[in-house]
């Protein structure tokens, strides 16, 4: 009864890291998705061909961060929950560059 009690903590202790990175992926999306959300909401009503560009940057954020969420859904280990983290805060930096050069305009 030890043993097996021994073995269930060593083994929890081995996918704690596991499960800690999956609980951060969805604080990596929610800021990626608000700041998406921020430079949309600030190009309604706008127009011109440079908004293009924008729109662009826009549809790459919101396209790593779909991709980092299919990480994070279908894990197949640490590594997909680090490439989750890595798409999200990518789409961070695409949303914030679109923000960026919409400011410029």
């Amino acid at each position: 009864m030890k043993i097996l009690i021994g073995l269930s903590v060593l083994a929890g202790l081995f996918l704690l890291p596991l499960s800690a990175s999956a609980f951060e992926c969805p604080r990596h999306f929610a800021t990626a998705q608000a700041a998406i959300d921020k430079v949309s909401s600030k190009m309604k009503g706008m127009s011109g061909k440079d908004m293009a560009l924008v729109h662009a940057l826009l549809d790459d954020a919101k396209t790593s961060l779909s991709s980092g969420k299919h990480n994070h859904e279908k894990p197949q280990g640490k590594y997909d929950h680090a490439r989750a983290i890595a798409k999200a805060d990518a789409a961070l930096g695409s949303a914030k560059a679109a923000g960026l050069l919409m400011a410029r305009m």
